[in-house]
């Protein structure tokens, strides 16, 4: 019997050691990818009415695990991207939206949003503010509005990003269980059982470098779990429907020419690699669309009211995020990417509010001078975007803000 009681608690003793032992070689460690996940992590906190927030006074320099990007990120004392303060003797200008405006991939004061302090319009001269955090659909845009506007003086312009991760999804992602964000919302929004759960592993997760390790591997086994499942069902339908084009795809790989870019051949739109980019030459008819999803158009609702009750002016902006679309654009053409656009633009435009869209202002993009590793090199509108993550650059968030200053401007000449 004594011997069966310390069998069972050297086993007991075990587990604890092993996960202490694990801890401690991930803390010491500190793998590039982890600690990128980690750093992104710690600049959050969890909020019981949107999910989760910025957390307040934090300051990181982050480094993305691949080398697409790195900078300073600092929030201020409301949890809001950057340093500066609100000041209560100003008016202010606000950007609400996701990830592109929270500003990933720049430092602080290069977001585009930084960048807008100071506006001026009318003699007014505005204190822009970042409400901006990643992953925030319509919906959890409303939420943090309506905190927020409660904790600041002097708003006096919304304007709120419009992003098709909000009630968007590509088929090829939805099969891999990724869904738009407004959908997530809907899902989510009055599950307290979820919002439970969610909150421990959360918090869990923001203490523990390994479960944090844990739960990455999990998702990751997930997505790829997913992605060989819808890649296996494709490949199974061509090779049923079409036998010899799926060989000829699959052994048979044409050699492309690569082509070097100098400042006297420079072509615009210059092409991007490991793209099969689709451009149309008629933009689809908005009505064989389908509508908008009850999440994203209640959302809209909300903060439409609630900038008449709050007596600031509600401004919808439409920022091109999907490089395919620029691309169209350049060419003369459209992208079916940006039907998200018309979509929500109809809606809007249903509730008498107006949006500004940026896509007419890409046409500046290709060509631009810009320094790069003390070098002065010429734009082609990859330049403007992170390789494969969508978010926007350094030269990218200066031309957004310059875009939305001039398209700010003009929406307020063709007031009067």
């Amino acid at each position: 019997m004594v011997q069966n009681w310390k069998r069972w608690g050297a086993i007991v003793l075990f587990f604890p050691f092993v996960i202490l032992t694990l801890e401690g070689i991930f803390r010491l460690a500190n793998p590039p990818a982890l600690r990128y996940y980690r750093d992104v992590k710690l600049l959050h906190a969890y909020h019981p009415d949107y999910g989760v927030t910025l957390a307040p006074n934090e300051s990181r320099y982050v480094r993305h695990y691949a080398d697409l990007w790195q900078g300073q990120f600092t929030t201020n004392s409301l949890g809001l991207r950057g340093l500066q303060e609100p000041n209560p003797e100003k008016p202010k200008l606000v950007c609400l939206g996701d990830s592109l405006v929270m500003g990933f991939g720049v430092s602080d004061e290069d977001t585009f949003c930084s960048q807008l302090d100071g506006y001026e319009e009318d003699g007014i001269i505005y204190q822009s503010l970042n409400f901006g955090v990643d992953a925030y659909g319509s919906l959890g845009s409303y939420k943090r509005l309506k905190d927020l506007s409660g904790k600041i003086d002097k708003i006096q312009k919304v304007l709120f990003f419009i992003s098709p991760n909000d009630f968007t999804m590509p088929e090829e992602l939805r099969a891999q269980g990724i869904l738009p964000d407004d959908e997530n919302d809907a899902l989510h929004e009055n599950d307290l059982e979820w919002k439970n759960k969610f909150r421990i592993q959360f918090e869990l997760t923001r203490i523990s470098y390994l479960l944090q390790a844990l739960k990455l591997a999990f998702e990751q086994t997930k997505v790829k779990y997913a992605q060989t499942k819808y890649t296996i069902a494709l490949d199974s339908k061509q090779i049923a429907d079409t036998p010899l084009t799926y060989l000829k795809e699959a052994f048979f790989v044409p050699v492309k020419n690569a082509k070097c870019e100098d400042k006297e051949n420079f072509i615009c739109p210059t092409p991007i690699p490991n793209l099969q980019i689709q451009c149309s030459d008629s933009q689809i008819n908005i009505n064989d669309l389908e509508p908008l999803p009850e999440t994203t158009t209640r959302a809209y609702d909300l903060m439409i009211q609630f900038a008449k009750e709050k007596g600031f002016e509600f401004i919808p902006v439409i920022l091109p995020m999907q490089i395919e679309e620029v691309y169209c654009r350049q060419l003369g053409k459209f992208n079916a990417l940006g039907n998200y656009a018309l979509r929500a633009k109809k809606y809007l435009e249903s509730k008498s509010v107006k949006t500004i869209e940026i896509l007419p202002y890409t046409d500046k993009m290709c060509g631009r001078e810009f320094n790069i590793h003390g070098k002065t090199k010429k734009a082609g509108i990859q330049d403007y975007y992170i390789p494969g993550d969508g978010h926007l650059t350094k030269l990218g968030n200066l031309w957004a803000a310059e875009s939305i200053r001039s398209a700010l401007k003009e929406n307020r000449s063709n007031a009067f």
